[in-house]
């Protein structure tokens, strides 16, 4: 079976880690005192590079894919959107710095989402909101205020879209997970602090499935949660079960068939589950010049294969499914 890694690859200043705090203590029994090797049930072939024509990411974080194919990526560090072809061709860039409308100003982190419109929802947490776009960047409207009330955000960071285009915002300073309409009004917010059991500390990465179905990464307390529509708890795992160290989720997608793909930022991993949290394959994590991943964050679909951003070197890794 053919095998492809593509990376776009540029130099970067490495973002430390994108939040704090007092780490869970992991479920195994006997943690290794190194991360040990982890066999990858595929193994991309040997990597080859396309640059920006000019300058450099820095700290990208969100990847979404349109209709079109086309690859959205959040340069998060340089406050601004990039757009490629399907051959990773540079297309357009939403480069605008500041507060006004269409305009980014970033914490150094945040994702994007694309609806079945192609509308593309910015986090632009440096100003506290939310932006919409159409595909070819033109400014739509933009909802959100700074502080922690309804429909405020303190640092907004995960974005995820469902089938009936309702918008769904996770905030590492507010342990909320915030769902609104297409046009940003409000809808409900479910979670508060805690550790698992449906609460949060540090949530990050967000995905939703064709049932409706929730998925968070929580990047403190190392859950992986899932919830129903309504935002109700169904059940919660942790990362890294599989080999005996404890895990880091930070990016979480669905594919058609329900799996949920989940990005680990610290061990350098991607790791597959069913629908319910029982693991099925991962890739990467050896601390090897083929490893693909290094701080990873968000994860999308696309033209056939998996998009997985990393922060570490600022390169969007690019692998086949199995």
């Amino acid at each position: 079976m053919r095998r492809v890694l593509i990376v776009l690859f540029l130099s970067a200043i490495l973002l430390t880690a994108c939040g704090g705090g007092e780490e869970a203590a992991p479920t195994s029994t006997a943690i290794p005192t190194q991360i040990p090797t982890i066999e990858a049930t595929m193994t991309p072939e040997r990597p080859f590079e396309i640059k920006l024509p000019e300058g450099s990411m820095k700290d990208p974080y969100g990847v979404a894919i349109n209709s079109l194919g086309h690859i959205y990526v959040s340069d998060a560090g340089n406050h601004r959107v990039l757009i490629f072809d399907a051959e990773s061709n540079l297309l357009a860039k939403w480069d605008k710095e500041g507060s006004a409308e269409g305009e980014f100003k970033t914490m150094g982190f945040g994702g994007l989402a694309i609806d079945a419109n192609d509308n593309v929802f910015v986090v632009d947490n440096g100003n506290y909101r939310i932006q919409k776009f159409d595909k070819d960047g033109n400014f739509l409207l933009q909802w959100g205020s700074e502080g922690t009330e309804d429909g405020q955000f303190v640092r907004a960071i995960g974005i995820a879209v469902d089938a009936d285009g309702n918008v769904y915002v996770t905030d590492d300073g507010n342990p909320y997970l915030q769902k609104f309409d297409n046009n940003g009004v409000f809808l409900m917010k479910f979670g508060g602090e805690g550790n698992g059991g449906g609460k949060f500390k540090h949530a990050t990465g967000i995905a939703v499935d064709a049932q409706g179905n929730l998925f968070v990464a929580d990047y403190e307390t190392k859950y992986v949660q899932k919830f129903d529509a309504t935002g109700a708890f169904i059940t919660a795992w942790k990362m890294g079960e599989d080999i005996g160290f404890p895990g880091t989720p930070e990016g979480i997608a669905v594919d058609a068939d329900g799996n949920v793909y989940v990005t680990d930022y610290d061990l350098g991993r991607m790791q597959v589950f069913d629908n319910d949290g029982n693991f099925l394959w991962g890739l990467g994590g050896k601390k090897t010049s083929d490893n693909p991943f290094k701080r990873p964050t968000a994860i999308a679909f696309g033209n056939g294969v998996i998009y997985v951003v990393n922060q570490s070197g600022a390169k969007v890794s690019v692998v086949e499914f199995p």
